[in-house]
Formats: C-alpha cells, sequence, structure tokens
C-alpha cells in the first residue's frame, strides 16, 4: 500500500526544517511527502532549505494563500497518490516503528483511520495555552471518567470528547488526534472531506472527520506503536496567546462540532466545557459574552448540517464498530 505523508504548516521555520529532514530519513517508507505551506514569507534559511528539498524530489511543495488548516489538508489529499494518507504535524519526530505501525492498522479492511500514541515535549509552556494545566480537579474527573472507557482510547459522545493517547495497548478509537493520524484515501471519496469551517486552532477538525468516519462503518484503531514526539513548538503554528479572538475561536469550533453532528443545546455545551469558562475567567476575561457571539456563529454557520436528515442522527444511535 502506498503511503502519502502530508504536513500542513504555517509560520514554521527551524522546527519545520527538523521535522521535513527527521521523516526524509525514513523516505524508503512512503511513497511521497507533500508539504502544503500556508506561511506568507520564510525565512531564507527555511526558503532555501525547502527549495532543495523540492528539487531533489524528497518533497512536493504546495502554497496555499489562505490560513485554514482543514483547507491544507484538503489540497495535500487531492494531490496525493497513495492509497493512506498520512497526516504529521509540522513540529513533530517520528521513529523507524512510526510509518510502519500506521500500514499495518489497514490490514483489517474495516479500519478507515489509524492514530498512535503522543509524547509532548515542551519545556516552555509561557503563552501556550494547550500546554498550560487547566488545575488538578479536571485532570482527576478526567481520569475518573475514563474508568468506565479505558478499553478506549478515545470517547466521542453525550459526555463530550475524551481521549488518552498515551497508552501502550492496542484499542479501538471513537477519534483521531490530527497530529498524527492516517486514512485510507476512499475514505474521504465515502464521508467527505475535512471541514473547512473550523478556523483558526481548528479543534475538533478531527473529532468531526472521526465522527463521519464511523458513521459510515468504518474503524478507528489507535496502535501505540505508531508513535511520535510532538514539541508543541511555541513559534508559530496556531497555539496563540489566551486573547478574546482566542476563546472566540476555542467556543466556535466547540459549538459548531456539537451543534454538527448532535444538535446539543447551548446549556449542554456550556457544560462540557464549564472547565474553559473557568480558565477564561482566570485570564483576566468574561467568557459569557464571548461564548454567546461563539454560539450564534456557531448557529449560523450549522444552519444548512441542521437541516440535513442525515445530520439529526445522534452518535449513539450509530452501533459502534470495534
Amino acid at each position: 500500500m502506498k503511503v502519502s505523508i502530508i504536513i500542513p504548516t504555517y509560520n514554521r521555520e527551524t522546527m519545520l526544517c527538523n521535522t521535513l529532514a527527521n521523516i526524509v530519513s525514513f523516505e524508503h517508507q512512503y511513497h511521497e511527502l507533500i508539504v502544503v505551506d500556508q506561511t506568507k514569507k520564510h525565512d531564507q534559511e527555511t526558503q532555501s532549505f525547502l527549495d532543495d528539498l523540492t528539487a531533489a524530489g524528497k518533497i512536493t511543495w504546495l502554497y496555499v494563500d489562505y490560513p485554514n488548516l482543514p483547507n491544507a489538508r484538503n489540497v495535500g489529499i487531492g494531490k496525493s497518490s497513495g492509497d493512506i494518507v498520512l497526516f504529521f504535524d509540522d513540529d513533530v519526530e517520528i521513529n523507524e516503528k512510526t510509518i510502519p505501525s500506521h500500514v499495518s492498522g489497514f490490514n483489517d479492511r474495516q479500519t478507515g483511520c489509524v492514530t498512535g500514541k503522543i509524547t509532548i515535549q515542551n519545556i516552555n509552556t509561557t503563552g501556550n495555552k494547550v500546554l498550560e494545566k487547566s488545575g488538578s480537579i479536571k485532570k482527576h474527573i478526567k481520569s475518573l471518567l475514563f474508568l468506565f472507557f479505558r478499553k478506549r482510547a478515545s470517547y466521542v459522545g453525550r459526555l463530550g470528547v475524551l481521549s488518552d493517547f498515551s497508552g501502550n495497548k492496542m484499542l479501538p478509537a471513537d477519534s483521531c488526534i490530527g497530529c498524527n493520524m492516517s486514512f485510507r484515501k476512499d475514505v474521504f471519496e465515502k464521508c467527505g472531506s475535512f471541514d473547512t469551517q473550523f478556523t483558526g486552532n481548528a479543534i475538533r477538525e478531527d473529532t468531526d472527520m472521526s465522527v463521519r468516519l464511523r458513521r459510515g462503518g468504518y474503524k478507528i484503531a489507535y496502535i501505540p506503536q505508531a508513535a511520535l514526539v510532538h514539541y508543541m513548538d511555541n513559534a508559530g503554528g496556531t497555539r496563540t496567546a489566551a486573547t478574546q479572538a482566542y476563546w472566540h475561536t476555542i467556543f466556535k469550533n466547540q459549538c459548531y462540532f456539537y451543534i454538527k453532528n448532535f444538535r446539543y443545546s447551548r446549556l449542554s455545551i456550556m457544560l462540557i466545557h464549564i472547565f474553559d469558562f473557568f480558565r477564561c475567567s482566570r485570564q483576566g476575561l468574561k467568557p459569557m459574552p464571548i461564548f454567546r457571539q461563539a454560539w450564534k456563529a456557531a448557529k449560523v454557520i450549522a444552519s444548512p448540517q441542521c437541516d440535513d436528515a442525515e445530520q439529526r442522527r445522534t452518535y449513539e444511535s450509530v452501533p459502534a464498530v470495534h
């Protein structure tokens, strides 16, 4: 099975070069490496590095002038020619088992997606809201809830989204994780491409794809050997400081996901993300006005989907395939 690796990138410099050098060292394991670049202008050193890789036939470099992660993924899919489409972030490091382990997961014809173990390495969390701790209470509640779902690497349903991609056992999963996920290419023909309505940090774009994939009758497999290190670099990317715009995007994407796929009420979404409200408040902002605006924006975006009978089905009404 031919593997097409796609790396969307935005405003990365040294870390992007390190990631590409690492992946190219395993070029005998894949068919092609496609870089979808949304950066307006790179440093000269980075641009020279990309030009050299392109000239040597090591990468296919595509430029997209509209920064949107789901769109970048779709552009890469359209250009790819492999049987398997494998997505990595632009700030990761893989090993010799990562790609073969992704491929092995597709020995089961029902498997439409494989996701792998993530080891986060970033000691500088200042300004990185993804890595800043939200409190021990949330951590303990999440651990308690996972006692009921410990036979899955991730859970998507009435309680929201719970995930743990650090385990060492092969497990079924309800969702994948965007920095380390692979798909049969024909999945996109049946289930559709990534939804470009997820903007900014695009949180839940991978979960949304996962929901549609499972509704299409495919399985998602968590294979720990398909592992990588995710540096979650503060420089570049979409991990911005906590501003009103940042929280509006977070809430808008979350609301859109739950309205589109489950038709959740505003109160239900608020309860699921109550700890985000606390975080937002601790950062000196007023979460309710931000959330109300985000909810209204999400309702407008989701309205065509809400009129679609197929989207009225709840996730729980579709039998899980394990």
